[in-house]
């Protein structure tokens, strides 16, 4: 009995050992292919990257480009346009902005390279329905007041304690129609360095 119960400690004590062994391995893997790992992989800091659906069976599968990381993004829900930015505020505070508004429902969410999640609004919680956030520190929003235009009265200060993030937006298109306006609106996003900042301008204006 006592032999039998020395085996199975001693078994699970190499078990464990296995496990251990096999995490410590696995964690550059795992770090490398975490959400903040896979945007790195599709533009640097600032840009704006599109994140495309993925659908892996069926007749209307939607295959990602050779060589593309975007396959990594299963849980994209094709209903959904989507886009992400990485950000560094180790020189300061960062603007995130569209120079235009569709008419139907975004999020976005600001989290830290972890994907910890620090931050979200959305098109009924921001002003005006417009897209327009200033993240940094604490410090640096407090800073950075006076250096934003008194007329900008749609930009929202999102403090958050992180050195490295980035932001998801996701914006709906309920119907066909509304497609062109939402390229449109993800077409025009900036994520920089506050400074001179303004958003990219669309390449074509809304019908009617």
């Amino acid at each position: 009995m006592i032999a039998r119960l020395l085996y199975a400690i001693v078994v699970g004590l190499i078990g464990a050992a296995l496990v251990h062994i096999v995490v410590i391995f696995a964690m550059p893997h795992l770090a490398e292919n975490n959400a903040w790992g896979r945007f790195a992989r599709l533009g640097p800091l600032n840009e704006t990257v599109r994140v495309e659906a993925l659908r892996s069976a069926g007749p209307d599968t939607i295959a990602p480009m050779p060589g593309s990381d975007r396959h990594d993004f299963a849980f994209v829900d094709p209903a959904f346009v989507n886009a992400s930015c990485r950000f560094s505020l180790a020189d300061g505070p960062v603007r995130m902005i569209a120079s235009y508004g569709p008419t139907t429902f975004w999020s976005a969410s600001i989290y830290d390279r972890s994907g910890d999640n620090l931050y979200s609004i959305n098109d009924r919680s921001a002003v005006d329905g417009i897209f327009d956030l200033l993240v940094g520190t604490r410090e640096q929003i407090v800073d950075a007041n006076a250096d934003i235009d008194s007329g900008d009265d749609t930009t929202i200060p999102v403090e958050v304690d992180l050195s490295e993030g980035y932001m998801t937006i996701r914006v709906l298109v309920d119907e066909e129609s509304k497609r062109p306006a939402v390229e449109e609106f993800i077409g025009s996003l900036a994520c920089r360095p506050l400074g001179p900042v303004t958003a990219n301008q669309p390449t074509a204006s809304r019908d009617g």
